[in-house]
């Protein structure tokens, strides 16, 4: 199971809050995903699946059309993004002063409240969880191209992980992480995940 996070947009560029809104790659994304691809190029992956919003399936089909062979991209919007609600298009600093008790409450709490008018984080680990079951269930080697949020809930839920642990984990824009799963006795479990890659932006080297 490989692990995308989308390449960069102009809003990550300016620090904003992008949760829902459907904001593009720019150039630099279009690049970032560009290597990746490149990178993936001798995969042969049996499927992608990835959020319905345009940076991320943007960085799948671009990783798609460098496959040897026809790989089908599924859009799933479970994979979206949390939703940011009223926080969305602004900088951390806009969002703490215009909303300043929602904004502590959100510290306070470990991001388990919910942003202003937005989604709490244990419905996104719950929907991201399932896609990820989804993804996972035919055994083969796929890919899932998505958001940040819904990364760090991911691979709380593959590793057996409690979803207030999710801010343990970094993956920036590009980054290619990967979980080796299985089942059978080898954990005593049914089913199994252990991680073999985090965050890795190699590929990323040189892109200007």
């Amino acid at each position: 199971m490989y692990l995308v996070r989308h390449g960069e947009t102009d809003w990550n560029q300016d620090k904003r809050i992008q949760g829902r809104t459907n904001i593009p790659l720019n150039g630099r994304g279009r690049g970032q995903a560009e290597a990746l691809a490149q990178r993936l190029a001798d995969l042969s992956l049996a499927a992608i699946y990835t959020s319905d919003l345009k940076r991320a399936r943007e960085t799948a089909e671009i990783i798609a059309a460098r496959q040897p062979q026809a790989v089908t991209v599924s859009a799933l919007p479970d994979l979206r993004e949390c939703h940011y609600g009223l926080w969305e298009g602004l900088t951390r600093e806009e969002v703490a002063r215009r909303f300043p008790q929602d904004w502590q409450d959100w510290l306070a709490s470990g991001e388990s409240s919910c942003p202003t008018d937005g989604e709490d984080f244990l419905s996104l680990s719950e929907r991201a969880g399932r896609a990820f079951d989804q993804a996972a269930q035919s055994g083969k080697t796929v890919l899932i191209s998505t958001h940040r949020g819904p990364l760090r809930s991911i691979l709380c839920h593959a590793l057996g992980l409690d979803h207030s642990l999710l801010n343990r984990f970094f993956v920036g824009n590009c980054s290619l992480s990967a979980l080796e799963c299985g089942s059978g006795p080898e954990h005593k479990q049914d089913q199994w995940c252990r991680l073999i890659l985090l965050n890795d932006t190699c590929h990323l080297h040189g892109v200007a």
